[in-house]
């Protein structure tokens, strides 16, 4: 018989969080806080953060190992 993890406990095992440490120019941080101000839908910096590197990971697969830089 074939023991796949379930849908979801592929997911759980996809969405482990690890802790970074990330180290940003205080102008740049300040952009970002103004752009999550203006949001409708409330978002915290570090979802931001995360939908940033899953969005340049997703350009960088689209355009080629390296991407558009």
């Amino acid at each position: 018989m074939n023991h796949k993890p379930s849908n979801r406990a592929s997911r759980r095992l996809a969405t482990a969080r690890l802790p970074v440490t990330v180290r940003l120019p205080e102008d740049v941080v300040k952009k970002i806080d103004e752009d999550l101000e203006q949001r409708e839908v409330p978002l915290s910096r570090n979802n931001w953060f995360l939908e940033a590197a899953i969005e340049k990971l997703r350009r960088n697969v689209a355009g080629g190992s390296r991407g558009a830089q």
